[in-house]
């Protein structure tokens, strides 16, 4: 992970010390003691975005005007309380999701989407995420396993995602065929999502890659039921395009 470095909010306790620590050790970057300098002058000292260890959260910094980025499952929220009651959504009848499914979101994101599928699949099946932002990816990874909905079914499916940093292209090229049930890819993260709750202050960094038929083809070969590609168009018209596979 470059040019970036982790410190702690203003006051912090011996916990939250520890943590930075430990987590700069984890990701081989400078922890630098807050000594009651502000995030912005960190950043310009450094030149790098800057990670908070918070005593119940992790934030990032970039500067630049950019909002702070953290994890927090947004609308997801109100989709997944909406499919405890129902056990339906947009996502699982696409995919057609069953219980033991193993599903690959190929764009993770916030992990909005894998949050639902984890539900769908249950503890029988298996959701991973893939993102190729290491900042992206460790942020919505730590996130997942500390974040706290009050509904023990919400953040059981939180629990069980595997979050993984990798190019989608990459990740597929060194997985067997039928290694998935479903495989999803949700290309709109690529684009600006100008005023999108949580996407404005993830944008800086974001990483672009183009989505190719060789892409496809290479989904099409490790899932075994289907692929399924989200599409908005305009910010307003969303399609689903679906390919079956075998």
């Amino acid at each position: 992970m470059k040019d970036v470095i982790i410190t702690t909010c203003g006051r912090p306790n011996q916990s939250v010390i520890l943590k930075a620590e430990q987590l700069a050790e984890r990701l081989r970057i400078s922890y630098i003691k807050r000594e009651k300098q502000s995030v912005h002058s960190l950043i310009s000292n450094f030149n790098a975005a800057v990670i908070v260890v918070e005593k119940d959260r992790l934030t990032v910094q970039a500067g630049n005007g950019q909002p702070p980025f953290f994890f927090h499952p947004n609308a997801a929220m109100f989709r997944a309380k909406r499919f405890l009651k129902t056990k339906e959504d947009p996502l699982v009848q696409a995919c057609q999701l069953q219980r033991e499914d193993k599903f690959l979101d190929a764009t993770l994101g916030l992990g909005s989407d894998a949050i639902i599928a984890s539900m769908a699949t249950g503890v029988e099946g298996e959701v991973t995420g893939i993102e190729s932002s290491e900042i992206i990816a460790f942020i919505v990874e730590q996130g997942m396993q500390t974040y706290s909905s009050n509904v023990p079914m919400i953040d059981e499916a939180l629990r069980r995602i595997n979050v993984q940093c990798s190019s989608h292209l990459q990740w597929l090229q060194g997985k067997p065929a039928d290694a998935y049930d479903v495989i999803y890819f949700d290309p709109m993260f690529e684009e600006a999502v100008t005023g999108a709750i949580g996407f404005d202050a993830m944008r800086s960094f974001t990483v672009k890659s183009s989505f190719t038929g060789e892409l496809v083809e290479e989904a099409k070969r490790v899932a075994k039921k289907r692929v399924v590609l989200r599409i908005i168009f305009a910010a307003a018209v969303l399609l689903l395009l679906v390919f079956r596979c075998k």
